[in-house]
C-alpha cells in the first residue's frame, strides 16, 4: 500500500501546480529564474547559486524555466522515494512525510526549499550511515559534507544546520571521541566548514558581500529584520 501511495504522491505533486492561479511561481521564483538566465555571469548574490544552476541545466533541454522547475521537483521526489525503497531506508516513513503539508508546500512550487529538502534527506542518510555502520564511514562522512555544502548552496540558511552540528560536537565531544565514528564525524564537520567558507569567500571577492546583505534594505519598523 505504501508503494501505491508513493505513486499517488508523484502524480499529485506533479499536476497540482497546474491548478494554482499562479502556477507555483512566486516572486522569489522569478529571482531564481533571473539569476539562472544571467549564468555564467551572475550579477547578484542575494540568493546562492545552487538552485539557479540546476534550473539552468534543465533549461538547456526544455528552454522554459517553468518546466525546468517542474522537472526538477519531479526528479527530487522520484529520486528520494526510489532511493528510500531501493535502500530500504525508512520507506514507509518517507512516503508518509510526502503526505504532509510541509513537503507538499515546498515541492509544488518553484522555490529553493525543494533542493534544500532534497539534500537534507540525503544528509540524514549519510549521517545515519556514519553513526550506525562500521564500514565505509569515511566515504559516508565525505558524502554527508557534500550534502551539507549543497544545502548551503541552495539556501544560505543551511549555515544554521552547520552551526547546530558544531554545537552538537561541542557539547558531546567527550562522549563522542571514544566512539568509532568520532574521526569520520570530525572529517564531516571540517569538510563542511571548508566548503561553506570557500563559497562565502567567493561571494565576498566577487560581489563584495557574503550573502547579499547589502542588498536587503533597512530593518522593518518594529522588527530587527
Amino acid at each position: 500500500k505504501y508503494k501505491v501511495l508513493a505513486i499517488l504522491v508523484v502524480i499529485v505533486y506533479f499536476f497540482q501546480p497546474f491548478f494554482f492561479s499562479y502556477g507555483g511561481i512566486g516572486a522569489d521564483s522569478l529571482s531564481y529564474f533571473g539569476i539562472a538566465a544571467d549564468l555564467p555571469n551572475p550579477e547578484t548574490n542575494l540568493f546562492p547559486l545552487g538552485y539557479p544552476v540546476l534550473l539552468r541545466l534543465v533549461f538547456t533541454m526544455v528552454e522554459d524555466y517553468f518546466w525546468a522547475s517542474r522537472i526538477l521537483n519531479l526528479l527530487f521526489i522520484v529520486v528520494i522515494l526510489g532511493f528510500s525503497y531501493y535502500k530500504k531506508f525508512y520507506f514507509r516513513e518517507t512516503v508518509l512525510l510526502f503526505t504532509g503539508k510541509t513537503c507538499f508546500f515546498v515541492l509544488v512550487q518553484a522555490m529553493s526549499e525543494g533542493p534544500f529538502t532534497f539534500f537534507l534527506y540525503f544528509l540524514f542518510y549519510f549521517l545515519h550511515q556514519v553513526f550506525s555502520e562500521k564500514k565505509n564511514v569515511y566515504s559516508h562522512a565525505i558524502c554527508a559534507s557534500v550534502m551539507l555544502v549543497c544545502m548551503f548552496l541552495s539556501r544560505y540558511s543551511g549555515v544554521y544546520i552547520f552551526v547546530s552540528v558544531l554545537v552538537f560536537l561541542l557539547f558531546m565531544f567527550f562522549k563522542l571521541r571514544s566512539q568509532f565514528y568520532f574521526k569520520p564525524f570530525l572529517l564531516f564537520v571540517t569538510l563542511s566548514g571548508f566548503g561553506i567558507g570557500a563559497y562565502l569567500l567567493f561571494n565576498y571577492l566577487h560581489f563584495g558581500s557574503f550573502t547579499g546583505e547589502n542588498l536587503r534594505g533597512e530593518a522593518a519598523k518594529g522588527l530587527p529584520i
